[in-house]
């Protein structure tokens, strides 16, 4: 992984020597690293889409068949075949995005505890911001955690109208409350996820954190191309009704 790291810095430093400043050249080193990883993560976030579009549909099988696992494994076998679904289409752009985000994330930390790369001195000053050190004003990880809850909303799996039926087969052969528990789990990941990102953006430097902010915003719109807003229309709502509700 050497030659990745020495990419990045030379990369990182040719664009602060046309910029004179880190904060631009980790910007537009950014946008160019996530749009040489485009393809990778459109196939991703594509093969997700469906496998989340598909969710209904399991979950009407999972009724149907109960317990029965090779009816089961049948059953969604031909669903995917049916709708031309492969359930491991994203697992590898996804792991080839994650071990460049590593090593990108590694690479960032170090270059921003180095005050001369290449012979080339770094200039950390951007705006209010002293790329080596916490955003003070804490304007970053504020963004950083905002960004990532659109990105959590619009990735959440769209609620469909429950099928009589299969809820009242749920309702005999699984254990009360299981359900529910899961919903729960899966919102709490969608708030407790930009609160951790947020909190991380707090704890280190702000060059790292604008890297994020950058990646998650490139990763908004690129979701956005893919689904439109996803399940965001629908979280929000429910959470109005529910604000509603409590006025009432």
């Amino acid at each position: 992984m050497q030659w990745i790291t020495q990419l990045f810095t030379l990369g990182i430093v040719e664009l602060h020597t046309l910029t004179g400043n880190l904060g631009w050249a980790i910007i537009i080193f950014t946008l160019l690293l996530r749009s040489l990883l485009f393809p990778l993560s459109l196939q991703s976030q594509r093969a997700m889409t469906k496998m989340r579009d598909l969710q209904p549909e399991l979950d009407k099988l999972k009724g149907k068949h109960g317990k029965d696992k090779k009816a089961m494994q049948q059953a969604q076998l031909e669903l995917y075949q049916k709708n031309k679904v492969n359930p491991v289409a994203g697992c590898i752009p996804q792991i080839i995005q994650l071990v460049i985000l590593i090593v990108l994330y590694q690479f960032l930390l170090k270059f921003l505890s180095q005050e001369v790369v290449n012979g080339v001195v770094i200039n950390p000053h951007f705006f209010w911001l002293d790329l080596r050190h916490p955003d003070s004003l804490y304007v970053l990880p504020v963004l950083a955690g905002l960004t990532q809850l659109v990105l959590s909303l619009m990735m959440a799996p769209v609620k469909t109208a429950p099928d009589k039926k299969s809820t009242a087969k749920k309702v005999e052969k699984a254990p009360e409350g299981i359900g529910d528990m899961a919903q729960t789990m899966q919102k709490q990941m969608i708030f407790m996820m930009p609160l951790f990102t947020a909190f991380i953006a707090l704890r280190f430097p702000s060059g790292l954190a604008l890297y994020w902010v950058i990646t998650t915003v490139f990763s908004v719109i690129q979701q956005y191309y893919v689904s439109g807003f996803g399940g965001m229309k629908q979280q929000v709502v429910g959470v109005l009704q529910k604000i509603r509700g409590e006025r009432v």
